[in-house]
């Protein structure tokens, strides 16, 4: 039930972000600082203690999570500048299969016969997204790659959650991981000169709505329950993300869905919802 709210905070970055005018390396960076400024507080009063439960092993896991997730942001966010809300956030929302592929590589965690049909299915979903988008513009399938590519280091971030969230407690991991995203985030900054660039004060309104809404509480709420729930599962979760997203989109921006994003999105959809409705964790 948690994920629920989660889902609903997570639906709104893709809007937040096209209503920004800054650079996607910019948002994503000012997203993530805030995350952490707003965390550091309690890192430093009430949760100071609860770094001493990392070793070696879960630190390094822990920061590596962070490398990938600030990644994430950079190839999603930036794929909102070439593709439709659509595209971007139903090809981004195929995370789940690479979860599934990692987990049962190195943790054993089988995906069972409906997960794999749902890895096909996701795949050709995938694929008449793209495949249609290409047919309409290059800078489309440009678009595309890079929502993709977002969902392979997504999956990827959220794999190492399930590895390490059984052994640390939620707040010193997400403190961890959204500290070394903005870290991350800043060093690309930083090189393509824009880290100084000052930008409208409705941009920084907007920057921390994605720390409150997608990250401190859509972001938190999926890693508190991959302690609990099997990783490529809790990625299957964010199935409503983009229904929500598409439907914000058409009610904000008039930016409606083509064909090939309908039927790819609904092929992907009934893949994840397939997995998910498996019983157990």
């Amino acid at each position: 039930m948690l994920l629920i709210p989660g889902v609903f905070a997570v639906s709104w970055a893709a809007i937040l972000t096209r209503a920004c005018q800054a650079p996607s390396t910019a948002i994503a960076f000012y997203r993530m600082f805030f995350s952490a400024l707003l965390l550091l507080p309690l890192a430093l009063t009430v949760y100071r203690k609860s770094f001493r439960e990392f070793e070696l092993k879960t630190l390094s896991i822990s920061l590596l999570a962070g490398f990938l997730l600030g990644w994430h942001f950079f190839f999603w966010l930036d794929s909102l500048n070439h593709t439709s809300i659509a595209s971007s956030v139903v090809l981004v929302t195929t995370q789940p299969v690479f979860v599934a592929i990692l987990a049962a590589i190195f943790l054993k965690e089988k995906a069972g016969i409906r997960g794999t049909i749902s890895i096909v299915l996701a795949i050709i979903g995938t694929i008449l997204i793209a495949g249609f988008d290409f047919s309409l513009e290059k800078e489309y399938l440009w678009g595309d790659t890079l929502a993709l590519l977002g969902a392979v280091m997504a999956g990827s971030y959220l794999f190492l959650g399930r590895v390490v969230r059984p052994q640390i407690s939620v707040f010193p991991y997400i403190f961890t991981v959204y500290s070394v995203s903005a870290l991350t985030l800043g060093v690309m900054l930083l090189i393509s000169g824009d880290m100084f660039l000052t930008y409208r004060h409705m941009d920084y309104f907007y920057f921390l709505l994605m720390a409150i809404g997608p990250t401190l509480i859509g972001h938190s709420l999926y890693n508190y329950t991959l302690k609990h729930v099997k990783a490529h599962k809790v990625g299957v979760s964010i199935v409503g993300e983009p229904v929500l997203a598409s439907l914000w989109a058409a009610l904000i921006f008039r930016e409606y869905p083509n064909i090939g994003t309908l039927t790819g999105g609904a092929i992907i959809i009934v893949a994840l919802v397939l997995v998910f409705s498996e019983k157990g964790q």
